[in-house]
This record gives structure tokens, C-alpha cells and sequence, in this order.
């Protein structure tokens, strides 16, 4: 399956989605519109957001720091609706097209020069689906990873072969949420990579948890919140974790 195959895939689905709707229901269908039906994970490592984040790695086989280091990453990006295909401004049922793209560098602390270890640059085209409390998401994704120069020239030029230094991957991503009134929600669901190389996973399944409150009447109010996400993938021969906690604004897992 071919990459400008693989393109046509949300195109179709949104022009099917529009092609059944009625005279009164192509009236709400509209570009760029203030409503998401799926709001964006809190805990996966690669899910577009902006966030800054401390991490516990562990690395057991790369050059002098082997074992549990500490490294900082920084999230850039964003995902926005840029077609309602069908629905109303409420959000409670609602199917949009989407677009995201997002960047997500991480660097070694502990060393003086706080070496990059690697970017990760990200562009997708989501499908997201509301119906009250039910939420769906299916993504059409590229990921291309770069590690830094730096990194590769202090810990590991004698470990790995020089054309590891860059890799992509693309796929389809697709998550089944369930939202909760006290501000929880919980997920599952998967990738499935068509193109990448024999260092990379081909398939992930992925499921996680999250709660996100707000209190009623003060949508500005800090309010703490904890998500945590478990990765199983064909690379791996354990779970990969993801547990985070902090305070925020207005929660992410019930609308505004």
C-alpha cells in the first residue's frame, strides 16, 4: 500500500460522510469549526500537544550511562477541526476531519552539554467521532525520527550503523474512548505501520486511562490530574508505561 494510496483514505471518508446528509443537515457542515468532538490524549508519549516533560529513561545498552538517567522532553504542535462533516456545534454528536502536526525533542540531562537525543516530527490527518460519551478517532499518520548529532557522536557511533540516525513510519492509528461526568475517561485502541524498517514496531495496541475533573461554575479554577497509558508493541517484550500527574486548567476530558 503505497503512501498516495494510503491519502485517500480520510478523503473518501469524508466525502461519503457529507454525500448522504440532507438540505437542513449540509447547512452545519462547515470548514474550520469551534468544536471537537475528541479532545487530545494526555498521556501517550507521541500525542500532539504542547507539554514539557522530566522522564525517568531507562537505556540498558548505550555507552557509559546505561541504566535509569534522567531526560527532559518538549511537545510543540496541534491538532484542529477542519471540516464538520456532519453533527452540531455542541460537539455531543459530531464527526470532524481533522489535521495535527507536532514536534517532540528530548535531551540528555545528565551530561554538561544536555545532548539531544532525539526529534521526532509528526503530521496526521484524524477522523474524530462523538456521540455523547462515546469517542472514536482514526489517524492517518507519518512520524520521522531523527537522533542528534551530538547523542550519536558521544554514546553510540561504535554501537550502531550510520543510517539509524534517521527512520520514518506510516500508518493508521485508531482509538475507542468512553468519557465519564466526573472528568475520567478511558481508552483502547492501536496502530498498524505500512511502511517502516525492521527496527521499528509494525503494530501497537495501546490502553490507558484518565482523570481530568472540572469544577461546575469555575472553568478557570487549577485542578490536579492524572492519566496513565500501558504500549504494547512487536519491538518490545514488555509494556511500555506512561504515568503522569500535575494540576491544570480547565480539563481536557469533558468539553468546555
Amino acid at each position: 500500500m503505497s503512501v498516495r494510496s494510503a491519502l485517500r483514505v480520510p478523503l473518501y471518508a469524508a466525502f461519503l460522510a457529507v454525500l448522504p446528509l440532507g438540505v437542513d443537515a449540509q447547512e452545519v457542515s462547515r470548514w474550520f469549526p469551534e468544536v471537537r468532538p475528541f479532545k487530545s490524549l494526555i498521556a501517550p508519549p507521541r500525542e500532539v500537544q504542547f507539554r514539557t516533560s522530566v522522564i525517568l529513561a531507562e537505556r540498558p545498552t548505550e555507552g557509559t550511562y546505561e541504566g535509569r538517567n534522567f531526560e527532559a522532553e518538549v511537545a510543540v504542535g496541534h491538532q484542529f477541526p477542519a471540516l464538520l462533516l456532519t453533527g452540531d456545534m455542541s460537539s455531543d454528536r459530531a464527526v470532524t476531519l481533522d489535521l495535527e502536526m507536532g514536534v517532540f525533542s528530548r535531551f540528555f540531562l545528565e551530561t554538561e552539554q544536555n545532548d539531544q537525543v532525539n526529534t521526532d516530527y509528526r503530521v496526521g490527518m484524524p477522523i474524530s467521532f462523538r456521540r455523547e460519551a462515546r469517542q472514536a478517532r482514526i489517524t492517518l499518520r507519518h512520524i520521522s525520527s531523527h537522533l542528534g548529532d551530538d547523542y550519536i557522536g558521544r554514546f553510540l557511533a561504535d554501537v550502531i550503523d550510520t543510517d539509524v540516525g534517521q527512520s520514518t513510519r506510516d500508518g493508521i492509528e485508531t482509538i475507542v474512548a468512553r468519557t465519564f461526568a466526573s472528568g475520567g475517561r478511558f481508552y483502547v485502541g492501536g496502530d498498524y505501520n505500512f511502511h517502516t524498517n525492521k527496527r521499528l514496531s509494525r503494530r501497537a495496541f495501546r490502553r490507558g486511562g484518565e482523570w481530568d475533573p472540572v469544577s461546575p461554575g469555575r472553568s478557570s479554577a487549577v485542578w490536579p490530574f492524572l492519566p496513565a497509558d500501558f504500549e504494547d508493541t512487536t519491538f518490545a517484550d514488555r509494556w511500555g508505561t506512561t504515568i503522569v500527574a500535575g494540576k491544570g486548567g480547565q480539563g481536557r476530558c469533558t468539553d468546555p
